[in-house]
């Protein structure tokens, strides 16, 4: 099993589709009927292919007011345990450093033992939660510092 990642945009029908396989999942783990705010149209995405088939995909959220935001990770269950979500968020880890950012955000829930522990195992530290989920209880916020890149 072969897989790559690309760079891609939001309006992309392939990413599209995991978006919406991503906030399903997201809803049946929490039970609710929110998935939260959509991904924003100017996001730089990634899509990971697997066998040529789209499997997975994270977008970079870009905003004028702070740090930019992981938003919308997620790979096809029947895909997972490749280390595709491993290169998705080290590829947007690299994509917001290339873009001239130093810190990056995300935000994730306790009912994700899996994406919280990928995050922590790779440098991401817990900060106080932000944004549309602050005073849920089971959301989680993490950050990281960026490398800075050779311009």
């Amino acid at each position: 099993m072969a897989w790559t990642i690309e760079e891609t945009t939001a309006d992309d029908p392939a990413l599209r589709w995991l978006v919406v396989a991503q906030e399903v999942e997201v809803m049946r783990r929490y039970g609710v009927t929110d998935p939260g705010p959509g991904l924003p149209g100017a996001a730089p995405c990634l899509l990971a292919r697997l066998d040529g088939r789209p499997v997975g995909c994270v977008a970079v959220a870009l905003s004028a007011g702070g740090p930019p935001e992981i938003k919308r990770m997620y790979v096809d269950p029947h895909a997972r345990g490749h280390g595709i979500g491993r290169a998705l968020l080290g590829g947007a880890e690299q994509l917001a450093a290339r873009l001239g950012h130093r810190l990056l955000r995300l935000e994730t829930g306790t009912e994700q033992p899996e994406a919280v522990i990928l995050y922590e195992s790779a440098g991401w530290r817990r900060i106080p939660c932000y944004g549309y989920f602050k005073e849920d209880p089971t959301t989680m916020c993490f950050e990281k510092d960026l490398p800075s890149l050779p311009g």
